[in-house]
């Protein structure tokens, strides 16, 4: 059997299918491409004569007709050859570099040779689709991973060091700084103590009354309808807000300010006017003591504070303590 074409041979089996077909040849669906290869090779030189014109089959007739072909033809068809002749031409070296060139152009693959116009791609990889291979040759990553260590650690300096400057730049740090300054006083403890104090016995004295009804509204979580309640600020107007107000405004705030303002012992040491803090949280701890813990005083305001201020009696003076241990730490912190 002859030696099988080293054109189809270079040939991928999809493209060795699609040339069968094209010439007509029948039954090689199932062939192995080796087979293949074969049977087209004897199928295109038994149709020679009707296939030679083809331009796709161009490639394997050309090589047919090669120099070196035609030596192989020549020597079994023709017998063997003059020895003086065939010795001449070894002895040639010209002759030699001409087969030896003649032999690289023939092992060597023809960019003029015309490509099958009929060829396809494979089925299982189709054209134009997208593979994670071609995907990863075509982003520019590191060319190793402490690069890329690198670059990560470089965006991640890069982007702490523009969100430091925007937190300096901005009015942040300054109204941290000046609200940090007015907390941190014996004052602004005083008056967080009285806000807890006020805040519950408002919600006591001042009820809540019906507005209106809020549909459901799923972007917001509200899946059933909701009651809208708004403070009766009619209330106000009546002696069932103004008794229980009274009396807490007098024991928390009138008469300790009162007296933390006669009994200004801070203004005996260091001259400065205002009040004296801890004076004001004895004096709230000795009234608190007096009328809720040892019932100084009876009726139904009473039991209204006791009940709405956050921990009743025992949390008013334990407000009251709060305040002499602010006042008393920040003596110790001037001297």
């Amino acid at each position: 059997m002859a030696t099988v074409a080293y054109w189809l041979q270079r040939q991928r089996k999809p493209d060795l299918q699609n040339l069968a077909s094209h010439v007509g040849m029948q039954h090689y669906d199932n062939l192995l491409k080796s087979d293949l290869e074969v049977a087209l090779d004897q199928y295109l030189r038994k149709n020679q004569t009707r296939l030679q014109s083809d331009p796709a089959l161009s490639g394997f007739y050309k090589r047919l007709e090669s120099p070196l072909k035609r030596e192989k033809g020549s020597g079994i068809g023709g017998g063997v050859g003059s020895a003086s002749a065939v010795a001449e031409d070894v002895k040639k070296p010209k002759q030699r570099r001409q087969t030896l060139k003649t032999r690289d152009e023939l092992e060597a693959p023809n960019d003029s040779e015309p490509q099958l116009s009929l060829t396809t791609t494979s089925p299982r990889t189709p054209r134009g689709s997208s593979t994670p291979f071609s995907l990863a040759r075509q982003l520019a990553l590191p060319a190793s991973p402490s690069l890329l260590a690198d670059r990560i650690e470089e965006s991640t300096t890069t982007l702490t060091t523009s969100v430091n400057n925007l937190y300096t730049t901005s009015f942040i740090p300054s109204t941290v700084s000046s609200l940090r300054a007015k907390l941190s006083t014996v004052t602004s403890i005083q008056l967080l103590v009285l806000s807890v104090e006020a805040f519950g016995l408002f919600r006591e004295v001042v009820p809540l009354k019906y507005l209106t009804t809020i549909p459901p509204i799923p972007a917001l979580g509200l899946s059933d309808p909701t009651a809208l309640k708004l403070p009766d600020l009619f209330a106000l107007l009546t002696s069932a807000f103004w008794l229980p107000f009274g009396l807490w405004f007098t024991t928390s705030i009138l008469l300790p300010a009162t007296g933390a303002w006669f009994l200004n012992l801070r203004s005996m040491r260091d001259e400065e006017g205002g009040y004296d803090p801890v004076t004001f949280g004895v004096v709230k701890g000795l009234v608190a003591w007096i009328i809720f813990v040892r019932n100084g005083m009876e009726g139904e305001s009473k039991a209204v504070v006791e009940g709405s201020v956050p921990g009743g009696a025992v949390g008013m003076m334990v407000g009251a303590g709060l305040s002499v241990l602010g006042g008393v730490y920040e003596a110790v912190l001037r001297k």
